[in-house]
């Protein structure tokens, strides 16, 4: 007898559908099978029952960038998280000025506890302001469930030099960590954003000039080259267009632990959208930006070959009138970059990939869950339905279907760049930890419910060995 029983459903499981009952006590999974006899029990005929979604990128509740603070805390965040069907974020401790990188992540504790409604890690941010103790900083760290750092290559405030890069990667890699990587070369964006100024060509459409595919592709290849001198595991985040994923397959068949992600916006928009009027194109800026159909094509085909190892919404919540400045002509040098997109994340790839038959049920998994939680430390807790997990799972109804809008979702933005788009497949109760988060399409749980998650750094002993390994030169 278990506590909980979910019943009848479709269930994914790692080897494949199967039709069972998911038996629950003390918040974990403890029986596959039929016929389970639970205390409480679900119904879950005619739904398929997912692991809950795992989002390793999002942004929530973070220290005022760009004139403009997030439009969701954890509270509103996690919430449209959960309605989404995801049920653990990793969002960054993210610093504001004159803070270190152990002070950034206290902060962002603080406002998740008491406030977020699913679970959640998080990861570190190194800037060139956040101390030079770099080492001391992320060994403390690591004691306390934190295994990912990220480095942003552009933005002003953010971005660092090689020292810094060469010592966090050195620290990661002893630590086990891996390092995420923002990859677009901050001197060319400067550059041609000041030429296209000079120009007057200022409307919304040059913001695909001034951040091109060339300026990522070439950043994405000198932070894996990096990765390769150093033996150091390294995400590419938001991957963007086919040059950029070419350089992750080119380091991958080098030898190099390099992982790729990318997000809906790279699939689903494009640059033609920022060819609008001004004040529509400001709902599509986003950096990088969204790019060709040749991007499109081939990113699609990395999520179907494994090319692609992530799936992250990179949800960044501000309001529009923030976004545009309250002005009624945004261009490209004064709209904030960033859009939401963490309840959209897993209905669009539901529907436009699994449902399509575009992605296996296996590669479906591995992007939305699996991955995640292998590549980021705790495995042995979430991404998976097998016995001994943590008991996160999404019921979805196959069939519903339903209109993406900023009035269907959840979070406090007041604006979606997928308004409009008709998708098919909706969850419609996401458990947290065996718990009801959400029940046949409302919220059941209460703000502070979502835990903290530490998760584990890799064994430093199987990391690869960088390619100036003087090992060989010193025992001669």
């Amino acid at each position: 007898m278990h506590q909980l029983v979910i019943k009848g459903g479709r269930v994914a499981l790692d080897d494949g559908w199967a039709e069972c009952d998911i038996g629950i006590d003390d918040g974990r999974i403890a029986a596959i099978g039929k016929s389970l006899s639970g205390q409480e029990s679900i119904d879950a005929g005619g739904r398929w029952v997912m692991p809950g979604g795992i989002d390793a990128h999002c942004h929530l509740d973070q220290p005022v960038w760009g004139g403009a603070g997030n439009a969701d805390d954890f509270q509103s965040g996690t919430i449209s998280a959960a309605f989404g069907g995801t049920t653990c974020i990793i969002p960054f401790g993210m610093p504001g000025q004159d803070m270190t990188t152990v002070g950034a992540i206290d902060r962002a504790l603080e406002r998740a506890a008491g406030r977020a409604v699913i679970d959640y890690g998080l990861h570190a941010v190194v800037t060139m302001g956040t101390g030079a103790d770099v080492e001391a900083q992320l060994d403390q760290l690591a004691q306390r469930g934190i295994a990912s750092v990220k480095l942003f290559m552009t933005y002003q405030g953010f971005a660092v030099d090689d020292d810094r890069f060469f010592k966090v990667l050195d620290t990661a890699r002893r630590l086990g960590w891996i390092v995420m990587v923002h990859a677009e070369n901050d001197a060319a964006i400067r550059r041609t954003r000041q030429r296209l100024i000079d120009l007057g060509r200022t409307d919304i459409r040059y913001h695909v000039v001034a951040h091109s595919e060339t300026m990522e592709r070439e950043a994405t290849h000198r932070a894996l080259a990096f990765a390769e001198m150093t033996g150091a595991r390294m995400t590419i985040v938001h991957v963007s267009s086919w040059q950029s994923a070419e350089e992750v397959a080119r380091a991958k068949t080098r030898g190099v632990d390099a992982i790729a992600e990318t997000c809906p916006q790279y699939l689903f928009l494009g640059a033609a959208d920022l060819d609008r009027e001004a004040v529509d194109a400001a709902r599509f800026v986003f950096s990088p930006p969204p790019r060709s159909p040749r991007s499109h094509e081939h990113l699609w085909q990395d999520l179907i070959d494994g090319g692609i190892d992530l799936w992250s919404s990179d949800h960044s919540p501000y309001y529009f009138a923030d976004k545009i400045g309250h002005s009624e002509t945004p261009g490209f040098t004064t709209t904030l970059s960033g859009i939401p997109g963490i309840e959209t994340r897993l209905p669009l790839l539901f529907s436009e990939g699994l449902l399509t038959g575009r992605l296996t049920l296996e590669r479906y998994l591995d992007l939305t869950a699996r991955n995640a939680a292998s590549i980021y430390g705790f495995a042995d807790r979430k991404g998976s339905i097998a016995v001994g997990l943590d008991a996160d799972l999404a019921l979805w109804d196959p069939t519903a279907r339903w209109t993406l809008g900023h009035k269907a979702l959840h979070s406090r933005v007041d604006f979606t760049p997928y308004e409009g788009k008709v998708v098919t497949g909706r969850p419609t109760t996401v458990l947290v930890r065996g718990v009801p988060v959400v029940a046949d399409g409302k919220l059941q749980a209460e703000p502070g419910f979502g835990r903290f998650v530490a998760r584990h750094a890799a064994d430093p002993a199987l990391s690869k060995k960088p390619v100036e390994d003087w090992t060989p030169w010193l025992d001669a």
